[in-house]
């Protein structure tokens, strides 16, 4: 080999090596302050969206019951005869900061369309403190309303939400969330599961978390409570068991609610969790991989 040959060879080693390193550098620049994942085990934690995203192509599902109130006694199994509401839903990720969701209640034949948009994630280094989400819904109940004098309308049938939970996971066991929501009920009735038939404007606010005892069981619990004109609005208080299996997450869970979606928790009615005006519930969560 020659001496321009050996100069060239070289050049080209050493070219390549420092190309090597700068983008070695590059990569660990990128990843110095990653997000923060897996606050929550699940979407869901008992009723309530989390902070957790989905990510692009991922396709969440989604089955959750609810039953009677324990309090009617062993001749309904403690309420497993009486009251059961079901919801079902579908949530995909279009991105790892968006998502479209899709659901139906049988507690006043909702349907509801949601979007989940993540509007911060937190940082391991904690420059920022904690993950926010904006998550707008709608709903449309489809229940045969013929009997009434007025007859409802389409827009009638429509509800709106909006709800913001500001989430911060402490460790790898604990994560807590702050959880405001709004919800507006274009009309209402005596026919509807709300807690009153004079108000359309509904706020509440609490908090949820979890606490990981083993690897794949957690302690989870909510406590919303409902800011209404209506008289005797209790609180909704909820404590279950989330229990992760492959890809799925199962979740049992005691509430003072029937309602299984973020409007009818704060419009609808709550029992008193001490007098054992609670129901028993249990949630099924399967993620899937479906590509963009």
């Amino acid at each position: 080999m020659n001496i321009h040959k050996r100069i060239l060879f070289t050049a080209l080693v050493l070219l390549l090596a420092s190309t090597s390193v700068f983008a070695q550098l590059e990569r660990k620049r990128v990843v110095q302050n990653p997000d923060v994942f897996q606050t929550f085990m699940a979407p869901r934690n008992i009723n309530f969206y989390t902070v957790e995203s989905l990510s692009p192509g991922e396709l969440h599902y989604s089955i959750m019951h609810t039953f009677g109130e324990v309090n009617s006694g062993p001749g309904s199994l403690w309420g497993i005869d009486n009251g059961a509401n079901v919801r079902f839903s579908f949530e995909y990720g279009l991105s790892d900061r968006l998502s479209l969701g899709f659901g139906r209640s049988s507690l006043d034949r909702v349907y509801d369309f949601t979007s989940r948009v993540a509007i911060l994630r937190q940082k391991k280094n904690n420059s920022i403190p904690v993950s926010i989400s904006l998550i707008p819904m709608m709903g449309i109940n489809t229940l045969s309303l013929d009997f009434l004098d007025d007859p409802y309308t389409l827009s009638d049938r429509l509800n709106f939400s909006i709800f913001m939970p500001v989430a911060r996971k402490f460790n790898d066991q604990l994560s807590l969330q702050f959880m405001p929501v709004y919800s507006h009920f274009n009309r209402v009735g005596p026919e509807l599961n709300l807690v009153s038939s004079e108000i359309n404007d509904y706020f509440g606010a609490g908090v949820g978390g979890r606490y990981k005892f083993t690897r794949s069981s957690a302690i989870t619990f909510q406590f919303i409570q409902p800011f209404s004109e209506a008289d005797h609005v209790e609180p909704n208080l909820a404590i279950g068991i989330d229990i992760e299996t492959g890809g799925h997450v199962f979740q049992m869970f005691f509430s003072t609610t029937r309602a299984l979606s973020e409007s009818y928790i704060i419009a609808g009615s709550n029992g008193n969790f001490f007098e054992r005006e609670f129901r028993f519930g249990f949630n099924i969560n399967r993620l899937f991989s479906i590509g963009n």
